[in-house]
């Protein structure tokens, strides 16, 4: 189980790295455009290398969780769920801002809104039983990143409202990111 737990924490590791090569590769303006867009043009193949590292980490992960009998069941099933809802965010590239809605597309958002409504609900149910789990540096790391993914989770919500469109990318980046934090800190510290 420790392996697991390791090899989830690495990809993790790499699901960070992966993250901000799209940034410094693409050409997307990282508070208007989604991440997702990364995924059209010259950078789909990194983008399907970090979303595929995301989606073996969750199931690693998940798979652990299972196993390790100290956490609810139903935050290794969220996690697993979230890994085949992220399969079907790669497998339907999304339609850029401004451009007609697709068939894919709107199959895109449907895997995508479930993707991030289950890591919220994963991190939701792991994290009180975390805490005591880990190590002092961690709980505190941990409590702090899920406030930052609540409150980014909201800034995400609001900001599909058309108005407030233009920074959507801005908290789905801190949202992606305080996630894949709280998931890898969480394999670490339990490997």
């Amino acid at each position: 189980m420790a392996i697991l737990y390791l090899l989830a924490a690495l990809l993790y590791l790499a699901v960070l790295v992966l993250f901000g090569l799209l940034h410094v590769r693409g050409g997307y303006s990282p508070i208007r455009h989604a991440v997702s867009d990364y995924g059209v043009g010259p950078t789909r193949s990194l983008f399907a290398a970090y979303a595929s590292a995301g989606i073996v980490a969750a199931l690693l992960l998940g798979a652990a969780i299972l196993a390790g009998g100290q956490f609810p069941v139903r935050g290794g099933l969220y996690l697993l769920a979230m890994a085949a809802f992220r399969l079907g965010v790669l497998a339907f590239p999304t339609d850029i801002e401004g451009e007609r809605l697709t068939r894919n597309g709107k199959l895109h958002y449907g895997f995508a809104i479930a993707s991030f409504a289950l890591t919220y609900m994963a991190i939701d149910v792991l994290h009180p039983i975390a805490l005591p789990l880990v190590a002092d540096w961690a709980r505190w790391v941990l409590s702090g990143l899920r406030w930052a993914v609540t409150l980014s989770l909201g800034g995400v919500v609001i900001c599909l409202i058309p108005a407030l469109r233009r920074v959507f990318g801005l908290f789905e980046r801190i949202y992606l990111l305080s996630t894949a934090l709280w998931l890898g800190i969480l394999a670490s510290a339990m490997a």
